[in-house]
C-alpha cells in the first residue's frame, strides 16, 4: 500500500493517508489512541501520590515471597532488589516513565516509539508487580491488566494511531531518518 500524499487528502486533515484507508479510520485510532494516554495519564497520577513516590508501597507490589512459582521467582527477587537499593527513586523514575508514555500517547509525539515502549513498559510491569497473575490462589480469574495495555499499544501501532491529529503528523516530514519514531501509516 502506498501513502497518498496530494493536497485533496491532506487538505486540513495533518494526516498521511495510504490508499485503502480512510480518514473516519485513522481519526478514530487516534481518539482511542488518546484514550489510551488519558488511562495512562490516570495510571501516572497514582504514581505521583506519596504512597508511591516515597516508595512505601513498592515493598508490596515487588514481593518475591508472595510467587510461590519457581520461574518468576528469580525475576521477582531481581526488581525486588532493583527497587529496594533505592524504592524513593525506583518511585520516581516510575511516575516519570508513566507520565512521559501518557503524554506521548495523548499528543501523539514520537508515536510508533510510544507504542512499543508501552508495549515493552507493560510487560515490565506484567512479569514482575503483577506476578503474570497466575493463579497463585483459589478464586483468581484474570490475567491483570497490564497484559491487556500491551495488546493495545501494538494494536495502536498497526492501526496507525499517530498518523492523524498528533504532533507526528507535523514533524514526521522534517524527521528524516528518525521519522519511523513518529506515527505513520501502513505501507508508508
Amino acid at each position: 500500500m502506498s501513502a497518498v500524499l496530494n493536497a485533496d487528502n491532506m487538505r486540513g486533515t495533518g494526516s498521511y493517508i495510504p490508499a485503502g484507508w480512510s480518514l473516519r479510520r485513522l481519526h478514530g485510532a487516534a481518539v482511542v489512541r488518546i484514550l489510551f494516554g488519558v488511562l495512562w495519564a490516570i495510571d501516572a497520577t497514582f504514581k505521583w501520590l506519596p504512597g508511591w513516590i516515597h516508595g512505601q508501597t513498592l515493598g508490596k507490589e515487588l514481593d518475591p515471597t508472595k510467587v510461590p512459582t519457581p520461574m518468576l521467582h528469580g525475576w521477582i527477587q531481581l526488581w525486588h532488589a532493583v527497587a529496594g537499593a533505592d524504592p524513593g527513586m525506583f518511585a520516581l523514575i516510575t511516575a516519570i516513565v508513566e507520565s512521559v508514555l501518557a503524554v506521548a500517547l495523548i499528543l501523539g509525539v514520537f508515536s510508533n516509539l510510544a507504542f512499543i515502549a508501552t508495549a515493552l513498559w507493560s510487560i515490565g510491569i506484567w512479569t514482575s508487580a503483577e506476578h503474570m497473575h497466575i493463579p497463585y490462589m483459589t478464586g483468581q480469574t484474570d490475567l491483570g491488566p497490564s497484559i491487556g495495555y500491551v495488546f493495545g499499544a501494538l494494536a495502536l501501532f498497526y492501526a496507525a494511531a499517530g498518523a492523524t491529529w498528533s504532533v507526528d503528523a507535523v514533524i514526521r516530514p522534517r524527521l528524516g531518518r528518525l521519522a519511523p519514531l513518529a506515527g505513520s501509516v501502513p505501507g508508508a
